[in-house]
């Protein structure tokens, strides 16, 4: 049996985005085969993100003979190897590819409408950033998806319109989608879309679960007890304690001054402790090391803790994943506004934003009570989010001014 050198696929990473999938209320993954490739052929990720190899990444691509593209669905891998011969054929790098390998790309937004049209959190951003990794990272993840599974009800917390949660973390077979500002459970109708994977809508979309607070090289951290001298272990995504430098700042309560500069970028975490007075508190952060803003990060490592994200097998020939990354396009209410209507001239339920494909029948009220008809769409130029700030307010709104 003689070898074949060739390259091959590592792995590719599939950015979905319904804003740009679904067609109207049609969603994607609903569609004939022949509807899907059809919209396939309009739809470039290349659009909305700019994804760039860290500098890191960049000596790993070039030392282990890698080839990186960004493509129209997100990004491939490509690496020289050695085919078995065999039909179907397996392939092994040419060069020894070390388990630890980690791969790390910066997700940069091009589009500056995103946010307007995607269903992510709009409150806590500041100082956070969302990673999407092979590995769990402590949180439950359905292969073949990049992120996290979305959380599940908490009694109390209020959801915003958009906000999503799952039925259950391993293996969630419903996901609700809140229609409006809301602290009600998910058996209410009004308060909750749901979507049933039996039903073939997608279970795993970019959530609050994919978020993590943002360090560059250095950060302060406050202890909220006086008279503490703590004790603190810093440790890697792996588990290993790293040694960094921390000064400790003099005052009744201590301010940690900790420096990682130098140290990959990835996650880590840090726990605080002390015995007397008693103290304890645990962080974590993903570290970057470049001054470059990104939206996000995805981090993708030869050996993950679950072998189905693996890059390799066991023998060590490539597995060649496909992962993905789906962002679900927001729904807001459509408020229209000219002389014929007023303050109550809004669709009773949200609709979603979607680049093709219209909703077609809309009606709401005009100003004399009487139903107006077959409406326009609106734009994703801009939405109305007074839900979060007024009490009284409980969605976000899309606006379409009609003469």
């Amino acid at each position: 049996m003689s070898l074949i050198i060739t390259y091959n696929i590592l792995f590719e990473v599939k950015i979905l985005h319904h804003y740009f999938l679904n067609k109207g209320e049609d969603v994607y993954d609903r569609m004939t085969e022949e509807e899907r490739a059809d919209i396939m052929l309009k739809y470039d990720a290349r659009d909305i993100f700019d994804i760039i190899p860290s500098e890191e990444c960049r000596k790993t691509l070039s030392a282990n003979q890698c080839i990186f593209k960004a493509t129209s669905q997100g990004l491939i891998v490509g690496l020289r190897a050695e085919s078995n011969g065999e039909d179907p054929p397996k392939f092994k790098p040419f060069s020894e590819l070390a388990a630890d390998t980690q791969f790390t790309f910066h997700v940069h937004l091009r589009d500056y409408n995103f946010m307007n049209y995607t269903a992510l959190p709009l409150s806590g951003v500041a100082g956070t950033i969302y990673v999407f990794s092979n590995t769990s990272g402590g949180t439950a993840k359905q292969f073949p998806s990049l992120s996290a599974t979305a959380p599940l009800f908490k009694t109390g917390t209020e959801y915003q319109p958009g906000d999503m949660i799952s039925n259950n973390l391993g293996n969630p077979t419903r996901l609700f989608i809140a229609r409006l500002k809301t602290t009600n459970n998910t058996s209410n109708v009004t308060s909750w879309l749901k979507e049933q994977k039996s039903d073939n809508f997608p279970m795993s979309y970019v959530n609050v679960n994919d978020r993590r607070q943002l360090v560059r090289g250095s950060f302060l951290y406050r202890v909220n007890t006086a008279g503490v001298d703590p004790v603190v272990t810093i440790k890697n995504a792996a588990g290993n304690v790293v040694t960094a430098r921390i000064d400790i700042l003099p005052g009744d309560f201590r301010t940690l001054q900790v420096d990682l500069g130098g140290f990959p970028e990835g996650i880590y975490s840090m726990h605080v402790e002390s015995a007397s007075p008693a103290y304890s508190d645990d962080i974590s952060f993903f570290l970057l090391q470049q001054s470059s803003s990104p939206i996000g990060v995805i981090q993708l490592k030869v050996k993950s803790d679950d072998t189905q994200y693996d890059l390799l097998d066991p023998q060590g020939f490539m597995t060649s994943p496909a992962y993905e990354l789906r962002f679900r396009n927001r729904a807001t209410h459509w408020r229209y506004i000219g002389k014929i209507f007023n303050e109550n001239s809004v669709t009773d339920l949200p609709f979603p934003l979607t680049r093709y494909g219209i909703i077609e029948n809309v009606t709401v009220k005009d100003k004399d009570g009487n139903d107006a008809e077959d409406l326009p769409n609106p734009s994703v130029n801009m939405i109305r989010t007074e839900a979060m700030t007024k009490t009284d307010e409980k969605r976000f709104l899309s606006e379409i001014h009609i003469n």
